[in-house]
């Protein structure tokens, strides 16, 4: 579905399936049939009028009238210029009807109300109906960061962090982010979290890769309401950089993994205000401290108590405008200076997994484990899952000197009655890759 601008708005743009929480009563709607075979669908429940940001979320029942079982392939499509949004294929047994629900996708946070069509097709027969979704007000300016009421103008390859405070996310329920249009996430995993807890704020990082003018759009949605907020955005050769980091001390990239030590990084910023450093410890996923500072060039420190052998320190240097640099100049000790243990360099990476599944189907994670050392190593490797982690498979795997190992880990998922995402991690001694991975809710 193509964008069109209105005004300062962007209607009509693409909308992604997504999670969602509870639909109430649903309204039936009428069946439109252009039937040439055996095969009959109608959407039967649909959660129109909504507002924008919110899921759409609808119920259709495929009906065989024929002899024969068939596996039906199903369409989701949106929009007055037709574009798929979803496709599923749902058995039905000859004689009987089925019901096919979950179909959803999330819509955009549009100023001014829309309406537009949303179609499901088998091939064989046709469901259309009307959807509208309601404008969304902005919310307060004092809620949000950076300051939306300049356009931001950075250096391609510039990461800015966007972030909503955690008073209208307690009032209003979950924030939903979007990029020009295209509906990108809900952040999950450890490190959102932890934020929100320690900072008191929703983010969302994003790189800016190449040149242009950019929106990013946050949806803040609730029951009783939904709030929004719009960032403009310029990428160009002469915009301006993120922070730098001119020092650290000590020096060394090790760190003693049993005593108290005062790290600290000298900072600067060539045009733009700076505003803190936030330091991390990985493995861990805990911010052992949140340090001011300003002006344009500064010093910022913590001191810490030590820390696991797996453990990373990584700093966040941040400036006004929240563009920033992330740098991690320090392990704990045993491990050279890309987190290995002695000889053997070792990396875990996540090649492939095979999300999306439904509820209660087996996910499966491909990963490799590449050893640049010039011994042998054995390595234990854990599967972890959830934002509460949890691990469900493991594996030894043996890499020979200058080798990779492909390997799968598997984990039979729940049964869900909504589309659910939640993060994986596969987990070595010195080394760990993460993705998002979906769950689509179980059909009736």
């Amino acid at each position: 579905m193509a964008a069109e601008m209105v005004g300062s708005d962007m209607n009509r743009r693409q909308y992604l399936i997504g999670a969602g929480t509870g639909i109430g009563a649903l309204p039936v709607v009428e069946r439109i049939s252009v039937a040439t075979s055996h095969i009959s669908i109608d959407i039967v429940e649909i959660n129109t009028p909504l507002q924008g940001g919110d899921l759409l979320d609808m119920t259709a029942e495929l009906e065989n009238s024929g002899s024969t079982d068939k596996r039906v392939e199903l369409d989701f499509i949106v929009g007055e210029t037709p574009e798929v949004v979803g496709e599923r294929t749902a058995p039905v047994e000859a004689g009987t009807t089925r019901t096919v629900d979950f179909l959803q996708f999330r819509t955009y946070p549009v100023r001014t109300d829309d309406t537009f069509p949303v179609r499901l097709e088998t091939g064989a027969d046709m469901a259309e109906t009307m959807v509208t979704v309601a404008g969304v007000d902005p919310c307060d300016a004092q809620y949000v960061y950076p300051n939306r009421d300049q356009t931001l103008t950075v250096r391609p390859g510039t990461t800015v962090i966007f972030e909503v405070d955690a008073e209208l996310v307690k009032q209003q329920g979950t924030t939903h982010w979007y990029v020009d249009g295209d509906y990108v996430t809900t952040p999950i995993g450890p490190w959102p979290v932890t934020y929100f807890s320690a900072v008191g704020r929703e983010l969302f990082t994003h790189t800016f890769d190449s040149g242009g003018a950019y929106l990013v759009d946050t949806a803040v949605t609730a029951d009783d309401g939904n709030a929004a907020s719009r960032w403009e955005l310029t990428v160009a050769n002469d915009g301006a950089e993120p922070p730098t980091v001119d020092a650290t001390q000590p020096s060394t990239s090790e760190l003693a993994a049993d005593e108290t030590t005062t790290i600290e990084l000298a900072v600067s910023s060539s045009a733009i205000e700076l505003d803190r450093v936030v330091w991390w410890m990985t493995q861990s996923d805990v911010i052992l401290a949140v340090s001011d500072i300003s002006g344009t060039s500064d010093t910022a420190s913590v001191q810490i108590d030590g820390g696991c052998h797996t453990c990373q320190i990584v700093a966040w240097v941040i400036n006004e405008n929240n563009m920033y640099t992330a740098v991690s100049p320090w392990q704990f000790e045993g491990f050279d200076e890309d987190g290995n243990e002695g000889d053997g360099k070792v990396s875990v990476r996540i090649q492939s997994t095979n999300s999306p599944v439904i509820g209660g189907e087996v996910l499966e994670v491909t990963a490799s484990i590449e050893n640049t050392g010039s011994s042998e190593v054995t390595r234990n490797v854990t599967l972890v899952i959830g934002d509460d982690p949890a691990t469900v498979d493991s594996r030894t795997v043996t890499v020979p000197a200058g080798a990779t190992e492909r390997f799968t880990l598997t984990f039979e998922t729940y049964p869900v009655a909504q589309d659910d995402s939640f993060p994986v991690r596969v987990v070595t001694e010195e080394s760990a890759d993460e993705r998002t991975v979906t769950a689509h809710g179980t059909e009736s």
